[in-house]
Order: structure tokens, then sequence, then C-alpha cells
């Protein structure tokens, strides 16, 4: 995996991602909620998708603001799979007011029309 290895390769490679910067060796954005229960969401999303990225970014979570933190391991540089979660990350801001992802099938005005709840076993869906 190709890594970044100074700021100028950092900066270019934040260009379309309004918020991101470096910070020390990683680069982090923070995001503003509504409130928690939507900052909460919005977490579980990323940690889905970080997952499956084999990639576990620090989250740090304060009533609405969330922050994640792209952070190479000990004595490694940033790589472009780092960016690449960062932008995906980006992707899943949407719409945060409506209920997503993880959170299950609602709405303000109570749950949707058509969402039967799947049965789940002992060990999950």
């Amino acid at each position: 995996m190709p890594t970044i290895s100074n700021n100028e390769d950092v900066f270019g490679a934040l260009q379309d991602m309004p918020g991101w910067h470096r910070q020390g060796n990683g680069i982090q954005k923070t995001f503003h909620f509504d409130d928690f229960a939507c900052g909460a969401r919005f977490v579980g999303r990323v940690a889905d998708a970080a997952a499956a990225a084999g990639r576990q970014p620090a989250i740090d979570i304060r009533g609405g603001r969330v922050t994640v933190a792209l952070l190479p391991g000990h004595g490694s540089t940033l790589t472009s799979d780092d960016v690449a979660v960062a932008r995906r990350v980006q992707q899943l801001v949407g719409d945060h007011r409506h209920t997503v992802g993880r959170a299950g099938p609602s709405s303000p005005r109570g749950p949707l029309a058509g969402i039967r709840p799947r049965p789940v076993g002992p060990a999950g869906p």
C-alpha cells in the first residue's frame, strides 16, 4: 500500500475533503450533529465502514460532536488506504437528521410503513 510521507502529499489528498486536516502523523475531522443520538448513529456507521477496510480510527464522541482521527501505526506513515477510509467517512455523513444505517427503520412520525422486523437468533442477524 502506498504511503503518504510528506505534507504536500497529504494536502493534495485532502483537497476534496473539506474539514479534514493533518493532526500529528494522521488526519482528523470533527463532525457536528443535532444531538448525541445522531452522533452515536454516525459512529456506528463509521465503525462498520472502518472494520470493512481493516482500519480502527480513533473516535471521540461528546454530545453532538464526533471527532474521527485516522492515525498510522507506531513507526508508520499515513497510507492511501487511510485517505480512502476518510473519503468513505465523509460520504457517510449524508443527512444525519434521519435514522440511517444501523439505527433501524423509523422516521420522526413513527416506524416506516412496509418494513417488517427480521427475527434475530442468539448469534445475531
